[in-house]
């Protein structure tokens, strides 16, 4: 689906939910979404004004955690048109152990994660976007911190989100995400443990592709490989800057896009693993 159709899917849903006001599902120990801000209040407007979703609270989430973080949480059907596809994978390349040991145990035990950072290594992480796969459509769900002092948070709701799979798979999360993610949670004395195993898709897509592609990069293997095309995507060294102005000034509609960024990642994760196994 074209990244414009995907983005007005997005917002007509979102907007569809905002109107109903209702509770968000499926988000475990989460609270009620928020509620619509009255005309001509001075009340700060957050991203849940723009999206779907509700409160994660955790107790001892590190003595920088402020106990709750917030969680966008929809379906993949829900953004674009299902397709049979889905949850399946055909036969794994020759000499990919690790994707022919996931294709064995099944889709359901894999744990798709991608992150937004400030940057640094010192810098804080304030949204992890996560998608599993339930039996019949993906579930993507993105933990964001809306402030500095919800990381702690942020990270022990995922360290909770990922018990039980068996494979976390990244795009470049070795070198990454993973380390990032350890290094982060020392900082707050946070116990983090992802799945045992990883699949970082990078290395398996630069074996297969590396002599008929200009780089591997994430949305060239999503340009040429699995045939989609974004539009009006936001710059990745853009990122950071619009979360500190989030931050400061508590504006959300600049920051929305990148919630979109995030999740197109993560879908993509999976249609380059279906496209190694075709």
């Amino acid at each position: 689906m074209a990244d414009a159709t995907l983005r007005e899917r997005l917002g007509a849903i979102t907007a569809a939910r905002r109107a109903r006001a209702g509770q968000p599902a499926g988000l475990g120990r989460a609270g009620q979404s928020a509620a619509p801000r009255e005309a001509g209040s001075s009340e700060r407007i957050g991203v849940e004004a723009f999206l779907s979703g509700g409160e994660w609270r955790i107790e001892s989430a590190g003595e920088a955690g402020s106990g709750a973080v917030f969680v966008h949480e929809c379906l993949r059907s829900e953004v674009e048109r299902w397709r049979a596809h889905w949850g399946q994978l055909g036969t794994p390349p020759a000499g990919e152990t690790e994707i022919a040991a996931l294709a064995e145990l099944g889709l359901e035990r894999a744990l798709f994660l991608d992150l937004e950072t400030c940057g640094l290594n010192s810098s804080p992480v304030f949204l992890a976007g996560t998608m599993q796969w339930n039996g019949s459509d993906f579930v993507l769900r993105q933990y964001f911190a809306r402030h500095y002092g919800e990381e702690a948070t942020l990270l022990a709701a995922l360290g909770e989100a990922a018990r039980g799979f068996e494979f976390l798979v990244t795009f470049n999360g070795k070198s990454y995400d993973a380390p990032f993610l350890a290094g982060r949670a020392l900082v707050h004395g946070v116990d983090l443990a992802l799945p045992p195993r990883h699949l970082d898709l990078l290395h398996a897509a630069r074996r297969r592709w590396r002599r008929e592609l200009p780089d591997c990069r994430l949305q060239t293997l999503e340009l040429h490989v699995c045939r989609r095309r974004r539009s009006g995507d936001v710059p990745g060294e853009e990122v950071p800057g619009l979360y500190h102005d989030f931050v400061r000034s508590g504006d959300p509609w600049r920051l929305v896009p990148v919630f979109h960024h995030n999740l197109l990642d993560v879908i993509t994760m999976a249609e380059i693993m279906r496209a190694l196994c075709l």
